[in-house]
Order: structure tokens, then C-alpha cells, then sequence
């Protein structure tokens, strides 16, 4: 017998180790058919959100005061103005500081050690999600099948390397809780589950949706044990409320998330030198108008719509991407708006609901029930409370993970039933092909040669930018897009331009707009008009302010094709516009250019019953003011035009003018 027993713990022993060693490999093909990294961000969300953070990453200092800078400049003075993007816990934005450090300004470099450790924190995730399930369903194979089931959506491979404090880092801070809470359950050790929390909530405000479903979860439980014991009356539900963990352990993550909001207030609150009360500082703001005292983040749709993209998402966790993108259900493509797309929405909704009933109805056949049901209600506690950042952020859908996870450890009790619990390698095989299948279907979403040329010709123009500019004062956004506009249009723009001292927010007043343009060195996107320092750049062009003047003489030197409230001229496949007595109103106001072609074939699609495709644009991007005076410059479709109408408008309103040009 003792043989026997030897050989047995002999063959489980290798068994016991292959789920692990299997997701080791699963989440290393990650890496391997990682998006090409020619391509430095990818287009829609990824670009802006992962320029944004690496701007804040490369501000954080104790000189900004730990403040969340975004943007920043010196006035008059030489004090510091700041633009403050202070929305999240400093966790994310310290790791990726420590990520960017040891590259200087090569932000290639920077950009490519970001990702992979975003790609480091999804793994994270995956290996506290596998070591959770483990624990909390006592079968390695399932727990392996439901974490790879789980991260082979769409939106976990899509995002899991954006560089955010929304994704990836939030998704780990979910799964460190979530492991806290399986430890707690298992082995009772609440110090543990204490301090995961906090790393957690450091991590992003996320990991509190599941907080708040598991304090009265277990509260009730807690309750009733004392029930159970024989204690009745209102004395023993208040001496039961007194010894309480859950209690206690809410209380102790409303204080890590005062204690984190008060950080960022405090931050702000000095770094803006006072000047802003504290009902106005962009944390709290931000707290308030995603909770919905903001109608631009809540009055644009009601509950029904919400509800709808929130089971959307659901759905969409809950199926491989590798069979999204095999059936085409609209989901292989980035998208961004009220989410999901009206096309797929309706059927698509009703899947994440069904997903979503059976697996509350499928609760009572697994152990820890408790937990799952938080893990369930953890996407929808933070989702409700903060829906207008919900449902204009496709990512967010990450949060729903419970779904595919609770569907993927039902497999257990569904495989004993029919008597089949050997089919359990079997099913975490069929999980692993499809998580790898969907890891290199994805490697190809949104790859766009073309996007990736002119990323690295942006780069290559800030380089030169920074030889020329060396200890001057220069103006640029310190966030660089991938996404440029199209038909040509140069974007003014920056990321952490070595020796700057100054920084431009292009969204900023017109007030800032005159300041900005005394400075010795400027930032412009009018590359072949002369004047600039940097002739050779492609994109992104450094203008002595000096040259100014004389340029914006040559300029107007020449006969205007059409005379109106600005001068319009033509310049080959651009049009230039000019005004000498540049009110701020003038400056403000949006452009309209409506290119109609020669051949309407040439119209994308959208627009061919218009017969004109429309350019809008206005001076923050495509120009910018002086001494009084205006010139913006926009490149034209790359078509057969046969004329432009071109004019000012704000919203639905009528053209300030608008005029022809043949």
C-alpha cells in the first residue's frame, strides 16, 4: 500500500504542476504576439490614454508637489501654472515613472518599457485570478480554464497594454482584492486581506467595487451566524455588529480611500497655490461629475441605454476574441462613444444578460458562493455609482470579469454531474488554444503601417526640436497622439522635450493663447512656409517668435482667393487662412471646410449623400495668433477637389460666414 501510495504522489506531483507551468505559457504568448511594437501606440483610446499617463509619469516630481500635472507653463513671473489631470490613485503613474527613469528622453524606449510593464501587470492579474480559483474550487484544471477563458476577451487583450491607470493596473488591483478576500475565506487571515486592499485601491480606484458588495455580503453572514448560535434580540445583533471583520474591514478601505483622495487634494491645493477652492479642485470635480453632477457625463443617455452597453460589455467578456472576430460582430475594431455600437447592441445585450442570470442562478452549485457574488456585483458597484466614465469608456467593460470567471468555474460542478471531472485537462486545453488564438488574432487589430511612420517621424522631429530648442524656453503639448488628423493636417505638438521649461495646453483660453506666443520659441505646424528652425522636421516644427511677423507678412502678401471675415488662400493641396484683427471671438470659433469632389466616388461613404466630405478644425490645432492677428493652414482631402466652402460655426448654430472658393 505504502508503493502504491508512493506512485500515486509520484504521477500526481508533475500533474499538480502543469496548470501553472501551462499558464505561464499561455500569458508569455502575450508577449510573443504582443501588438507590433513598430507601432508605438495603437490607434482610438490607446493613444490619447497612454499619452496622458506617460505625461504624468514624466511630471511626477516633487517640484509639481506629486500633483498629477498634465500640462504646465511658467507665467510672467516664472511661477508654475499647472493643468492638473489628478483623477486616480498615484500608484499607476509611480510604476511607470520607475519604468521611463532609466531611459532619459528616448521615448521609444519609454513608450516600449511602459508597455510591457502594463503587460507585466495583466499578467499579474491572471496569475491572482488562477491562484484564487485554485484555492476557492480545490481544482487546478477548472481554475485554469476559467482565468484563460476570462482574459481571451477583446477588451482584456485589446487594453492590456495601454498605458493607463484604467486597465491593466486595474484589473490587477481586482484580482490582488479578489485573492485577499479567497485567503480571508480559506484560511481566515484578515491582515492579509488588509493589506491587499490597500495595495489595490493604490493601484486605482477600482478594486472598491468589490468592496462594496463584500461588506454587507458578509456582514449578513455574520448576522445570521450569530443567529444560528442561539443570540437573538437587538443586544446580540449589536454585539455581533461590534466584533464585525467586515465592518471593520469596510471601514478600513473608506479610510485608505479618504487618505488617497486627501493626498490628491492636498497635492493640487498646493501646486495651485490656493488660487482654487477646494470644491474645485479637478479631483473632487472629477468624483463629483462622474457620480452625476455633471450633465456632459450623465444627460446624454439614460438607465436603459446604460444598462444595455453595461450587458454588452458583460457579453463580450464572456467570449473569446478569436470567436468575436471569426463571426464579425462588430467588435473587432476599436470603438469609441456610448458603447456598445447600436448595430450590435440589442442581441448583443441580451447575451450579457442571459451570461449574467445563469451565473447568479449557478451561485448555490459552487463553494464560497459569497465570494462570487461579489466578484459578480463588482463590476456593476463601481459601474452604477460612476456611469457616465463607464459608458463612454469601452475599456471599463474589464470590470465585468466576474462573468467569464463565474461561467468558467461552473464547469466543475456541471463536469461532476455528468460524471466527466476527467474532461477537466481537456477543458483548460480548449481554453488555452483559444486564449492563445485570440492573443495572436489580436496582434493584428489596429495595426496601421502608415499610423506607425508617423509616429516615429513625430519622434524624430521632437529630437531635432530638442537639439535646436536646448535650455530655451519652449512651447509644446506634452502629449504626444498617434492618431493625427487626417488629410495631412501637422499636429503642434510634444512629450517631454529635454531643457523645456514651458509648456502650451492647445485646449487652453485665448488668453493663454496671446501670453504663450511672447515666448523666444513656438511650436507651430506650418512646415512649408518658412521661418522655421527645424526645415527639415516633417510634422512638428520649432518657429523662432521672432520670424512671426515677417512670415505672417509673406503670407499675406499674397492674392487671396477669397475675401471674407478671414482671407483664404490656396497653397497647393492647403488652405491657408488669415485675419489681421483677430478678436477672441474670431480665435474661438470653430472652422468648417466642406471639400466637394470631382468625382463623388471619391467621398467615403458616410458622406457620398451629402456630396461633400467635411473638414472641421479650429486655430488650437491648425494655426495661431499674435499680435493681434490669426493664420490657420489645413491640408486638403488627398482627392480631386472641385471647390470648398469654408466658414465658421459653433454647434448647430448659423455660419458666423461662410463663403465659396471654385
Amino acid at each position: 500500500m505504502i508503493a502504491s501510495a508512493k506512485r500515486r504522489l509520484r504521477l500526481s506531483a508533475p500533474t499538480e504542476a502543469l496548470p501553472p507551468a501551462l499558464l505561464l505559457l499561455a500569458l508569455a504568448s502575450v508577449f510573443v504576439f504582443g501588438h507590433d511594437r513598430s507601432q508605438f501606440y495603437r490607434p482610438a483610446q490607446h493613444d490619447y490614454v497612454s499619452a496622458q499617463t506617460l505625461s504624468l509619469a514624466s511630471n511626477l516630481s516633487a517640484e509639481h508637489r506629486f500633483a498629477g500635472v498634465l500640462r504646465w507653463k511658467r507665467d510672467g513671473d516664472g511661477e508654475p501654472r499647472y493643468v492638473l489631470y489628478n483623477r486616480h490613485p498615484a500608484g499607476p503613474t509611480v510604476l511607470v515613472k520607475l519604468a521611463i527613469l532609466p531611459f532619459g528622453d528616448d521615448l521609444p524606449r519609454q513608450i516600449g518599457a511602459a508597455r510591457l510593464l502594463m503587460l507585466a501587470c495583466f499578467a499579474a492579474a491572471a496569475a491572482l485570478a488562477y491562484l484564487a480559483l485554485a484555492r476557492l474550487l480545490g481544482d487546478r484544471w477548472i481554475a485554469l480554464a476559467a482565468t484563460l477563458f476570462a482574459c481571451s476577451s477583446y477588451y482584456v487583450l485589446y487594453y492590456n497594454d495601454m498605458i493607463s491607470a484604467v486597465a491593466s493596473t486595474s484589473l490587477l488591483g481586482v484580482m490582488l482584492t479578489f485573492h485577499g478576500m479567497a485567503v480571508f475565506a480559506r484560511e481566515g487571515r484578515f491582515g492579509q486581506l488588509l493589506a491587499k486592499t490597500a495595495v489595490s485601491l493604490l493601484l486605482g480606484w477600482h478594486a472598491a467595487g468589490l468592496v462594496a458588495p463584500f461588506v454587507p455580503i458578509g456582514l449578513g453572514g455574520e448576522l445570521l451566524g450569530a443567529r444560528a448560535g442561539g443570540a437573538s434580540g437587538v443586544r446580540a445583533a449589536l454585539a455581533a455588529l461590534a466584533r464585525s471583520r467586515s465592518l471593520a474591514y469596510g471601514a478600513f478601505a473608506v479610510l485608505c480611500c479618504a487618505l488617497l483622495l486627501g493626498f490628491n487634494l492636498g497635492a493640487e491645493y498646493l501646486a495651485l497655490r490656493g488660487e482654487v477652492p477646494p470644491h474645485e479642485l479637478p479631483s473632487l470635480r472629477s468624483v463629483l461629475s462622474r457620480a452625476g453632477a455633471d450633465a456632459a457625463y450623465t444627460g446624454a443617455f439614460g438607465w436603459l441605454e446604460f444598462a444595455r452597453g453595461q450587458f454588452a460589455g458583460a457579453a463580450g467578456m464572456a467570449i473569446p476574441f478569436v470567436l468575436v472576430d471569426g463571426l464579425g460582430l462588430g467588435l473587432s475594431q476599436p470603438y469609441h462613444g456610448l458603447w456598445p455600437p447600436a448595430a450590435v447592441a440589442p442581441w448583443f445585450a441580451a447575451g450579457g444578460l442571459a451570461a449574467s442570470a445563469v451565473c447568479l442562478a449557478g451561485l448555490r452549485l459552487l463553494p464560497h458562493r459569497a465570494l462570487f457574488a461579489t466578484l459578480l456585483l463588482g463590476g456593476w458597484a463601481w459601474a452604477i455609482p460612476f456611469r457616465g466614465a463607464t459608458a463612454l469608456h469601452e475599456f471599463e467593460a474589464i470590470l465585468h470579469v466576474g462573468v467569464p470567471l463565474t461561467l468558467g468555474a461552473l464547469a466543475l460542478p456541471l463536469l461532476r454531474r455528468l460524471g466527466r471531472e476527467r474532461a477537466a485537462p481537456a477543458l483548460a486545453l480548449a481554453a488555452l488554444a483559444l486564449f492563445v488564438l485570440s492573443a495572436w488574432r489580436m496582434g493584428g487589430v489596429g495595426h496601421d503601417a502608415e499610423a506607425a511612420a508617423r509616429q516615429r517621424e513625430m519622434i524624430a522631429d521632437f529630437r531635432a526640436m530638442r537639439g535646436v530648442a536646448a535650455g530655451g524656453s519652449v512651447l509644446y503639448d506634452a502629449m504626444l497622439r498617434a492618431s493625427f488628423p487626417e488629410h495631412g493636417r501637422a499636429v503642434r505638438g510634444g512629450y517631454g522635450l529635454a531643457g523645456s521649461r514651458v509648456a502650451l495646453d492647445p485646449l487652453g483660453s485665448e488668453e493663454e493663447w496671446a501670453r504663450s506666443t511672447a515666448r523666444r520659441d513656438f511650436v507651430a505646424a506650418f512646415a512649408d512656409l518658412g521661418g522655421s528652425l527645424t526645415p527639415h522636421n516633417r510634422r512638428a516644427f520649432l518657429y523662432e517668435a521672432a520670424a512671426l511677423p515677417d512670415l505672417y507678412a509673406a503670407i499675406a502678401a499674397r492674392e487671396p482667393a477669397l475675401r471674407s471675415r478671414f482671407d483664404a488662400r490656396l497653397d497647393g493641396r492647403a488652405l491657408t487662412l488669415t485675419r489681421d484683427a483677430c478678436s477672441e471671438a474670431d480665435a474661438a470659433a470653430p472652422f468648417r471646410l466642406e471639400a466637394v469632389p470631382l468625382d463623388a466616388a471619391d467621398l467615403p461613404a458616410a458622406d457620398r449623400a451629402a456630396g461633400f466630405e467635411v473638414v472641421a478644425f479650429g486655430l488650437h490645432d491648425a494655426g495661431l495668433r499674435f499680435d493681434g492677428k490669426c493664420v490657420a493652414r489645413i491640408g486638403l482631402p488627398d482627392y480631386g477637389v472641385a471647390g470648398v466652402r469654408v466658414g465658421q460655426r459653433i454647434g448647430d448654430l448659423p455660419p458666423l460666414w461662410e463663403a465659396s472658393i471654385p
